[in-house]
């Protein structure tokens, strides 16, 4: 009796490799997000959002900080941030250095991803990289802390 077994993962689908790249690429953008200054968690993961499309989950941030931080990349900082209790991670020295080296290697690599994608046929989306700064927050008018509920009743 022969069975076919179907694979676990369809490498046939983009959502497989958006989910691939997003997982493989947390700790390269947690790097970058924080080499801008000090934030927390929440305001990582919103930053990340808005240059990858996707909203990493806290179960995919705090643990990929907690193992930067034990590494000595990130400091951590206890702070009360509009009466919450918040942790403020930074870039270390060696987390600049990690950074930096992170940058270099996809520098490397860049081009050919490029090449690979205009082999396969694929046109890349036009004006969608979207660069990430604290004029981002700041222009929309609210902390992360303070952003009312999408279903709030306060529409302003």
């Amino acid at each position: 009796m022969t069975t076919s077994t179907k694979p676990s993962n369809n490498l046939a689908s983009i959502d497989y490799w958006q989910t691939l790249n997003r997982k493989s690429l947390l700790r390269f953008f947690l790097l970058q997000q924080l080499s801008s200054g000090p934030m927390h968690g929440y305001e990582i993961g919103t930053r990340i959002a808005l240059c990858c499309d996707a909203r990493p989950t806290d179960a995919m941030i705090y643990p990929m900080l907690k193992e930067l931080e034990t590494g000595g990349y990130v400091e951590l900082e206890n702070a009360v941030i509009n009466g919450r209790k918040r942790k403020i991670y930074s870039l270390s020295a060696l987390g600049n250095e990690a950074y930096r080296a992170s940058a270099q290697a996809w520098a490397m690599v860049l081009p050919q991803i490029e090449t690979a994608v205009k082999e396969a046929g694929v046109e890349t989306p036009c004006c969608t990289t979207m660069v990430i700064d604290s004029s981002i927050i700041e222009l929309r008018g609210l902390e992360p802390e303070k952003q009312q509920p999408a279903n709030s009743k306060d529409s302003r």
